[in-house]
């Protein structure tokens, strides 16, 4: 039988000391090596989980909760988005090769994307707008990093086993809304 009480999967990432721009807070991550030239988010350490790593882990998990209590004073609100990103991706690469989808995966994290305060972004009451343009551009930055991390590790995963097709039991999450949202 289901239980309706049970909890979702919250980070566990620190963000006391970290910049938060739009109630998004720009916690640590790591980088994949063909990364470390481009990165905004401060540095994580190699042994420690990042938000990236939690999102991945949690995915299959948290994506069959319809509802979401967000912690005060955690990274709950970009688990959200990456988790809505994450299945965004696997919408992209249902189908394609591992090679076709790294192509398709980095555009997609590089496309123009909204922000907190634009229309169409997925968690308009829980997020305020930069407050400058400034504050925009590093969010937007931050933001296309930890889409781009995402991406790289994402596809570590789904083509583990076989570099011609995505696994089935990652793709089959990719039909799945997370809160009834969608990037």
């Amino acid at each position: 039988h289901k239980n309706p009480d049970m909890p979702a999967y919250h980070s566990k990432c620190n963000v006391s000391d970290v910049r938060i721009i739009g109630k998004i807070p720009l916690v640590p991550l790591k980088s994949s090596p063909t990364q470390k030239a481009r990165t905004v988010a401060p540095p994580c350490p190699a042994d420690k989980d990042d938000i990236i790593d939690e999102t991945l882990l949690f995915f299959k998990a948290n994506v069959l909760f319809r509802n979401f209590s967000i912690e005060k004073d955690s990274a709950d609100l970009l688990l959200i988005y990456l988790i809505l990103y994450t299945t965004q991706c696997l919408v992209t690469i249902r189908g394609k090769n591992k090679s076709q989808a790294q192509k398709d995966l980095y555009t997609l994290s590089v496309s123009n994307f909204q922000l907190p305060g634009e229309g169409g972004f997925p968690l308009g009451g829980l997020v305020s707008a930069p407050s400058s343009r400034a504050d925009g551009d590093v969010l937007r930055q931050y933001l296309t990093q930890a889409r781009q991390e995402l991406g790289i590790r994402l596809l570590d995963k789904v083509y583990a086993g076989d570099e011609s097709q995505p696994n089935k039991w990652w793709v089959c999450f990719s039909k799945r809304k997370f809160l009834d949202m969608s990037l």
